[in-house]
């Protein structure tokens, strides 16, 4: 290979590593508390992504559909749900014909998500940050039922698993609080890190 075809090789494998880099960045980066790290691993995975304006919006708040959908893609690896939209009985009335409808049915059916009711799942409403621990708890493979994270008690044994499986770290919400982006971030990579 001739220098000249070295160079230019060279420029364009630059070129190619300088996009993906671009890529990564978020307009609001320097409002992004969470290492970068976090948002790095998670968009890379596909699990959590920007908006289409370049920004990442870290403190706007996660809704309990786009939870669900995070948790389908995180165990799933894919973010088509229409499978189990379709095939699947509707639980909830609020989520029948929705975008999230496959992702609430995936996850209602592995026990990661609950309703506010037998019909109601709320899906527009935002996830608490004990609501998104139970669903990481039961990703990771606690049961529902052996581990009490349904019922009366479900927080506050959701709060105590959380804290000790690590799922809380840098995380700086209290239970019954909206869950920021970049706090359920950091609350799926502390779930896949462990």
């Amino acid at each position: 290979m001739t220098l000249r075809k070295r160079l230019i090789a060279l420029s364009m494998a630059a070129a190619c590593a300088a996009t993906a880099f671009a890529g990564a960045a978020f307009t609001d980066q320097s409002s992004i508390k969470v290492d970068g790290k976090v948002i790095d691993t998670l968009t890379e995975k596909n699990v959590i992504k920007g908006y289409e304006d370049g920004s990442f919006k870290p403190d706007k708040t996660v809704s309990r559909a786009e939870m669900a959908k995070m948790m389908f893609v995180l165990r799933t690896g894919s973010d088509d749900a229409s499978y189990y939209a379709k095939d699947m009985t509707d639980t909830f009335a609020d989520t029948a014909g929705t975008w999230s409808n496959g992702y609430v049915k995936y996850c209602q059916a592995y026990g990661i998500v609950s309703g506010k009711s037998s019909t109601v799942f709320a899906p527009n409403a935002s996830v608490t940050t004990a609501e998104a621990a139970k669903m990481l708890l039961v990703y990771s493979g606690h049961d529902v039922q052996k581990d009490g994270l349904t019922g009366a008690q479900w927080k506050e044994n959701t709060l105590k698993l959380a804290d000790k499986d690590g799922l809380l770290v840098s995380v700086n919400t209290k239970p019954d609080d909206a869950l920021p982006r970049q706090y359920a971030a950091q609350m799926i990579y502390n779930a896949i890190s462990k």
